[in-house]
């Protein structure tokens, strides 16, 4: 049986019994989607999670006619309304591919279920979930901790290729800077 890139992820955070593997795959999706597509739009409930295998998406608000990018996930990494998922109301945000991408996706109910049978299953969501904290914990921080071009360099460093494929206005925004100290940045990195 080979594994998608989704079960091999938990498989190496956690083993998993072959028979969780299998539900495991059994409800995970799989789409090539064009850039642009929005995955969950604002005002809808999620009730699904993605993986980017390849290319780039965005989590985004929008706040009066102003989109705040706060999260990215480019090339094997996860991404989907927290909150809306766990707690079932409409999702703040929305999230938008960037670039043409590869997407895996699975019902988080589904995977509820999944991990109610299977506690290897279990055990490996709540240390990626605990990875996923930790990360967001370390962004915050850097929000308040770090100048602009600090985290500039986070987020290259996080999102290896993230400057050079997403639009400034996007990254910008992610680093909490404008997009003219975001160019002054840049230029002054090359």
């Amino acid at each position: 049986m080979e594994d998608d890139p989704i079960v091999e992820i938990f498989t190496s955070i956690n083993a998993l019994s072959n028979q969780a593997k299998m539900d495991f795959s059994s409800i995970i999706s799989f789409k090539s989607l064009p850039k642009k597509t929005f995955l969950l739009e604002a005002g809808k409930v999620a009730n699904t999670l993605f993986f980017i295998q390849k290319g780039l998406a965005r989590a985004f608000y929008n706040q009066d006619g102003e989109e705040i990018t706060f999260y990215f996930a480019i090339d094997g990494q996860f991404i989907g309304s927290v909150p809306s998922l766990y707690n079932g109301k409409p999702s703040l945000c929305a999230i938008q591919l960037i670039e043409d991408s590869e997407v895996y996706s699975f019902n988080y109910q589904e995977f509820e279920s999944c991990c109610a049978r299977h506690h290897d299953l279990e055990t490996a969501a709540r240390k990626l979930s605990s990875r996923v904290i930790l990360r967001e914990q370390e962004r915050i921080e850097s929000l308040r901790l770090h100048t602009a071009k600090e985290r500039y360099l986070l987020a290259e460093e996080k999102h290896p290729g993230i400057c050079n494929r997403s639009p400034l206005k996007y990254i910008a925004s992610y680093i909490a800077t404008s997009t003219v100290s975001l160019s002054r940045i840049r230029a002054g990195n090359q």
